[in-house]
């Protein structure tokens, strides 16, 4: 799938799960595979022809829950040719594949295409912890690194960082299939903002787990600074992408937490990619971060 003989850095391809904000697209040259937003009858691609605020727009009519689908081996192939016509080697960056089958579609693609030089990586997470991940392989492409060289540096980043969100509305979660129906009754009925995050090893890694619950968003974001300083530390460098639904206002007041108990090399919001979104409604607060400063 991939060849170590080439010593040119490789270009960056990822998902539009990965949360980065415009201004680092226009700083580095990223390309992204869309994935479809279905609303009954309508289908869209994600960052093609809806946009975030298009997204929640549509979402809040309420007259039909939406769905996603990922990429197709054709549509992999397609941008793998592409992006890989000069010879120029391919770093395929994605989203866990215990979330989506997208990074499988990426692998098969590059199989079909045995003259392209094509590594294929699964970060193990997803939105702006996959932000991060991307941003490292794009900074250091641009200082020349090979993929061979570029792969440790995003294993460090995930052991070294990680995601969190949380949500204001349970029935996104329920009606997406990613939390029971229990799970669901019981939180809606207390009130109950539940703090997920993607599991880094053991039977559940790159896949969703609790980690606490909150009473309200605004709480969550407290806790969201508590449990990274408990793996970072107080005062540290930190590596953040926020991200939320409809509203900035909490993922601006936890940007402020995070500049008061970090030192932030790189801190940055966004409204989450619309394929989240479905999942998790307008409501939604989440952090994606990564200890340290940029390795390259």
């Amino acid at each position: 799938m991939s060849s170590t003989t080439d010593n040119r850095p490789p270009v960056i391809v990822t998902d539009a799960a990965c949360d980065i904000p415009p201004a680092m697209l226009e700083k580095y040259p990223i390309h992204f595979l869309p994935l479809r937003i279905i609303f009954g009858d309508e289908v869209y691609e994600s960052g093609v022809n809806m946009t975030p605020e298009e997204f929640y727009a549509r979402l809040g009519k309420g007259d039909v829950h939406p769905s996603t689908s990922q990429p197709t081996v054709a549509e992999f192939m397609e941008v793998y040719r592409k992006v890989g016509a000069d010879g120029s080697p391919i770093l395929s960056v994605h989203l866990s594949e215990g979330l989506s089958g997208t990074v499988n579609v990426a692998r098969a693609a590059a199989q079909e295409l045995p003259d392209l030089d094509i590594t294929v990586h699964d970060t193990g997470t997803l939105t702006g912890a996959l932000g991060i991940q991307v941003l490292t392989a794009a900074r250091a492409a641009q200082a020349g690194y090979t993929a061979a060289r570029i792969i440790p540096l995003l294993k460090r980043d995930h052991e070294h960082g990680g995601m969190l969100f949380s949500v204001e509305d349970l029935s996104y979660l329920y009606r997406g299939g990613r939390i029971g129906s229990v799970t669901y009754q019981v939180g809606q009925a207390l009130r109950i903002k539940p703090l997920v995050t993607v599991a880094k090893t053991g039977d559940k890694a790159g896949t969703y787990i609790s980690a606490g619950r909150a009473r309200s968003l605004a709480k969550a974001g407290e806790s969201f600074v508590k449990q990274i300083v408990s793996e970072v530390g107080a005062g540290n460098k930190l590596r953040a992408i926020v991200v939320y639904g409809d509203d900035p206002s909490l993922a601006q007041q936890l940007i402020g937490q995070l500049k008061e108990t970090f030192d932030c090399v790189y801190i940055d919001l966004m409204p989450t990619a619309a394929v989240l979104g479905v999942h998790v409604g307008p409501g939604a607060l989440g952090i994606g971060w990564g200890a340290g400063d940029w390795p390259v």
